[in-house]
């Protein structure tokens, strides 16, 4: 799914990386993303203020976690993964948005 319906419904995205600098940047590049990546986030400190699920061992990582926020800031809806299943899809996060917008108008 392109940007276009997502800038149309006025939704602005953002993601986050544990990776480094560099490797937050190959994949920004490689996805061919608009939106902003932030790279070498804390993952402890992530885990404590939003339940996100964190491997610890030879390698630490958050497993992926995604919040819809309504435009006051609050969460709307979560999904927290624990292994390679459970995460938003834009069409997700596309109904989701515009039948809130529905409900509201309605």
């Amino acid at each position: 799914m392109h940007a276009g319906p997502f800038i149309d419904a006025g939704i602005k995205v953002v993601a986050a990386s544990v990776d480094s600098v560099e490797q937050t940047t190959e994949l920004k590049e490689g996805l061919r993303v608009g939106f902003p990546m932030f790279a070498e986030v804390d993952a402890a400190a992530v885990a404590e203020a939003t339940g996100a699920f964190m491997q610890s061992g030879d390698r630490t990582f958050l497993h992926a976690t995604g919040f819809l926020l309504t435009p006051e800031g609050t969460v709307a809806t979560a999904v927290y993964a624990t292994g390679p299943i459970g995460r938003f899809t834009p069409s997700d996060i596309l109904r989701s948005v515009l039948f809130a917008k529905s409900q509201r108008s309605g």
